[in-house]
């Protein structure tokens, strides 16, 4: 579907816009570009290794790189063509006691996550300029803006958009389209195509590989 059609849908199934309009078209468009990130970041919908975000450059004494904001989750990653792991630094501390401060260089075996909120810290620190490749999870790329732009996550999934474009414009509070028991109904049409929310606090645990710790805790 297009963005034109997904808003025409919403009108459809709301009966928004016949008399009077509740919520503009640039105000959808916002509805379902937030419904496509959610449902990414429920459901894991976009696995990518081949965007320019996949490869990371680095040089020598490097100790970190950046990763993009886009990111989800690292599935995969390798260094120069070897695989490395992603290991979060807990499980460094508790392997490797002091590697933060180790002064030898080589190529990086391990990438670290959980020390600086998007970015991967390298072990060993490099001797010599290379490459990073990932596969991830990921946001879509871009909002949807003109009417012929279209979601990223696949085509049969593009008509449970509309059900958070739905569960938003009755979740609001200053129009009469506002309606608990409908928005309820909405969002739970939504969590089955795509799960339950996890709070950003599990997400950035799960991101940060949180496997070392206890469980979170909310």
């Amino acid at each position: 579907m297009t963005l034109k059609e997904l808003i025409a849908l919403y009108r459809a199934d709301a009966f928004d816009g016949q008399e009077q309009m509740f919520c503009s078209d640039e105000l959808l468009a916002i509805y379902a570009n937030d419904g496509q990130d959610e449902a990414c970041r429920r459901a894991l919908l976009l696995r990518d290794s081949a965007s320019p975000m996949c490869t990371i450059s680095f040089q020598a004494g490097d100790e970190s790189v950046g990763v993009d904001r886009r990111v989800i989750g690292i599935q995969r990653a390798f260094v120069d063509g070897h695989a490395v792991d992603v290991v979060a630094v807990e499980r460094m501390d508790c392997s490797h006691p002091g590697w933060q401060f180790e002064t030898r260089r080589d190529r990086p075996v391990r990438l670290v996550t959980g020390m600086t909120t998007g970015k991967l810290h390298l072990w060993p620190v490099p001797d010599a300029p290379g490459k990073i490749r990932l596969t991830v999870h990921r946001l879509p790329m871009r909002p949807m803006s003109g009417c012929d732009s279209t979601p990223e996550i696949r085509q049969e999934l593009h008509r449970a958009l509309v059900d958070w474009m739905l569960y938003r414009a009755y979740s609001r509070e200053d129009t009469d389209l506002h309606n608990d028991a409908k928005a309820a109904v909405a969002l739970a049409k939504f969590e089955a195509e795509f799960g339950r929310k996890a709070s950003g606090r599990n997400e950035e645990w799960v991101r940060a590989g949180g496997g070392a710790l206890p469980g979170p805790i909310c």
